[in-house]
């Protein structure tokens, strides 16, 4: 794929919080605070007729809130906000089977992207063709 689906939850994570931290590798030393942490976890593929897949991307975002404010408030604030308003990923896909659990003072928000995809094809294609034609006499 020629984008990463982890830029575009980045990108519409930071079109609802905009300024926000967003991290999509591991940090030495820690994350600053609050910020998001995104990452994969299992993806799926299953075949269509036509040589298209049904694919299932599984994603995982660990919201950590500023310890220097009351934690309970903040998680529960931020479920319901991404629960209103992460339900897609603009003009791409819809986000399903969206689970919160709050984790050691963080917010773990789980869900699927489903996408239906045709692989590219690589394989060389027609480069000349020989051609002869004219008008039939009559």
């Amino acid at each position: 794929m020629s984008f990463t689906i982890i830029q575009r939850i980045a990108d519409q994570l930071n079109k609802l919080i905009p300024d926000s931290t967003i991290y999509i590798n591991q940090v030495e030393g820690g994350f600053q605070e609050p910020s998001f942490y995104i990452h994969p976890i299992t993806s799926n593929s299953k075949p269509e007729l036509f040589k298209r897949q049904n694919r299932s991307y599984y994603y995982q975002v660990v919201y950590f809130p500023d310890p220097q404010k009351p934690v309970t408030e903040q998680i529960e604030a931020m479920q319901d906000f991404l629960l209103d308003n992460f339900q897609v990923l603009d003009g791409f896909a819809v986000i399903r089977n969206r689970e919160f659990e709050p984790v050691d003072n963080t917010l773990s928000f789980t869900f699927m992207v489903n996408l239906r995809a045709y692989p590219e094809d690589h394989t060389q294609k027609q480069q000349t063709m020989t051609y002869r034609g004219g008008i039939k006499n009559v």
